[in-house]
């Protein structure tokens, strides 16, 4: 049971972990898009 509670508590933090990682992703993604819409042509 402890092993369990220790693979959900490791799965866990991975999924968040991954969430932050898609989230930086998105906003770097914004930027370069915001950039290239809106920069000086």
């Amino acid at each position: 049971m402890v092993l369990a509670v220790f693979a959900m508590r490791v799965l866990e933090a991975m999924f968040f972990l991954g969430l932050a990682g898609s989230a930086v992703v998105v906003l770097i993604s914004f930027f370069e898009d915001g950039k290239e819409l809106f920069g000086k042509d």
